[in-house]
């Protein structure tokens, strides 16, 4: 879409909103982050998936990957309380390979893969250096990262656990690595933010999610912007 009617279309659909609305937007478009992602490998119990997406999407982390080698992956509503609705989960279902084929593509993006481990020799997430866009890998609830995500990884981080029990549970280790992380960022990370043409995209497409039926307003409008040019 170009820029002239992608303004054109937001215009028309902020007439639908209200001040506060369009304010509220606007704050967390200036929140929002694509250096740091996610990447989900194999996670089995929906309801973590969501609760991790949840804290994520609450931190300003717009895109997830999912990885499904033996787990199939079930967008929900309950734990995750329309958090889905505001973010980018990206799925590989034609993928034979998906843990190599999503590390290799996030690579060739400028990514480096930190994967999750309770290794002693791991860094603490707060150590950990942020010179480049970070992909966070959090395992399965049983078997943790798979062998091949190990391989693969740039970095490694854990969390320090001072009392008896061996693991956090999946979605508060993620809670707790998110925080760390973005926290990290915001302070040390020049040019975090979405730039200014990916905040107009996301703009409209969040304008459009605010409304019943957008895709007759958004045809309707269209024709309008075209007669425009005639």
């Amino acid at each position: 879409m170009n820029a002239e009617l992608n303004h054109f279309l937001t215009q028309k659909f902020g007439e639908f909103l209200s001040d506060e609305r369009k304010q509220f937007i606007e704050s967390v478009l200036e929140n929002r982050t694509e250096f740091i992602r996610v990447v989900l490998e194999d996670i089995r119990d929906p309801h973590n998936a969501n609760a991790i997406i949840r804290s994520g999407e609450c931190l300003g982390i717009q895109h997830y990957h999912i990885i499904e080698n033996e787990n199939v992956f079930k967008l929900g509503r309950g734990v995750s309380r329309g958090a889905i609705k505001w973010v980018d989960v990206h799925q590989y279902p034609e993928s034979k390979t998906p843990t190599a084929d999503v590390f290799n593509d996030l690579k060739s993006q400028g990514y480096k893969i930190v994967v999750t481990s309770p290794n002693k020799e791991a860094t603490a997430p707060e150590d950990l250096a942020l010179d480049q866009p970070i992909a966070i890998v959090m395992g399965n609830e049983r078997d943790g990262i798979s062998e091949e995500a190990k391989t693969m990884a740039d970095e490694f981080i854990r969390l320090p656990m001072h009392g008896f029990t061996e693991s956090y549970n999946v979605s508060v280790a993620s809670g707790i690595t998110f925080y760390s992380l973005v926290s990290k960022m915001r302070s040390f990370v020049e040019n975090w933010q979405f730039d200014e043409q990916t905040k107009a995209d996301y703009r409209l497409q969040w304008y459009k999610k605010c409304m019943a039926r957008p895709d007759d307003y958004e045809k309707f409008f269209v024709k309008a912007f075209e007669s425009e040019k005639i």
